[in-house]
């Protein structure tokens, strides 16, 4: 027995032997199962994220406003092993 659905632009193609009309409600909730999955998915942000087309980056600068990171929280980078 062979079970095919289709959305207009997906299809679901499943093929199984024997005639057990349970076999054939468990292969039609299958394919309509994995119909659905096959399905996109919205994206949950359509804007862009970084940068445009443009690599470059004029007009793109950085000040003493832009936040930085604590010098107290980076690990000590001091050479102890160098004192010899």
């Amino acid at each position: 027995m062979r079970v095919r659905l289709t959305d207009g632009q997906r299809e679901v193609e499943i093929r199984a032997e024997g005639d057990d009309p349970r076999l054939l409600r468990q292969i039609e909730r299958t394919a309509r199962r994995l119909l659905v999955d096959l399905a996109p998915q919205p994206s949950p942000s359509p804007s862009v994220f970084g940068f445009g087309k443009q690599l470059d980056l004029d007009r793109v600068a950085l000040d003493s406003t832009i936040e930085r990171a604590d010098q107290d929280d980076e690990p000590d980078l001091d050479d102890e092993d160098d004192e010899t």
